[in-house]
């Protein structure tokens, strides 16, 4: 075990020491506001989302002008992205990294710093491609940099799940049942949490046809891209 424990704090470490090195307090403090049930109800979504019907962000008015003050945090609505779960989703699969090395006597604790860091390198390629795409769209969003980072990091929830099965040794079958359910759930969690970026509510009156039908067709192909991404992260294993 001690292993799991060296694992643990040191991707716990790195992440932490990057984060703080991007980003300042003050901008990542309202992505770690979240309660216990936010956080379960916020798994139960992103492995079951198939049922979830309203995925609109909620505004957050001020009380007494009743002004749009922005959008409430995630303690407070389900659809909010939040830093919280990838951050210690992410830490969690360099621990299963961990444990997956031990369990064959490859284990080394030089290993896991590589191991975050082609992590964190997947999610930076995503989120320069939907930089890329929302520019090359022409998409006029509000979102942030940390929104699409918090979006992005969720799948690790998915390959986490992927990974306990390939640790268990169950039968091919059954691992191939579990990774390709948690890419469909990841995918079609990502494509409805980010059609209010791709296709705003405010804009979609306005929205020439031929180029709403590219910002779907984008919408699809990121969430197939899924698929991909978490069988890299998996296969580090």
């Amino acid at each position: 075990m001690q292993f799991g424990r060296t694992a643990v704090m040191a991707g716990q470490e790195y992440v932490e020491q990057n984060l703080n090195r991007w980003f300042n307090r003050a901008a990542l403090q309202p992505y770690f506001n979240v309660s216990n049930q936010y956080v379960i109800n916020k798994l139960r979504l992103l492995i079951f989302p198939w049922r979830h019907k309203l995925w609109t962000r909620q505004l957050k008015r001020s009380e007494t002008t009743g002004e749009t003050m922005g959008y409430l945090s995630p303690r407070d609505d389900i659809n909010a992205p939040d830093m919280y779960i990838p951050v210690m989703a992410l830490v969690t699969y360099v621990l299963l990294v961990g444990i997956s090395l031990g369990t064959s006597s490859k284990f080394r604790p030089d290993m896991l710093g590589p191991t975050a860091s082609s992590a964190l390198a997947v999610i930076l390629l995503e989120f320069t491609m939907i930089k890329l795409c929302i520019y090359l769209l022409n998409i006029s969003s509000e979102v942030s940099v940390l929104d699409l980072l918090a979006y992005s990091g969720y799948k690790f929830v998915g390959i986490i799940i992927s990974i306990i099965a390939q640790l268990a040794s169950v039968p091919s079958s059954v691992f191939w049942t579990v990774f390709l359910y948690t890419g469909a759930a990841t995918g079609f969690f990502l494509l409805r949490s980010l059609r209010y970026v791709i296709l705003p509510e405010t804009s979609t009156g306005t929205v020439p046809a031929p180029q709403r039908k590219r910002r779907i067709h984008f919408l699809i192909c990121l969430s197939v891209l899924q698929f991909g991404f978490m069988w890299l992260l998996v296969k580090l294993t």
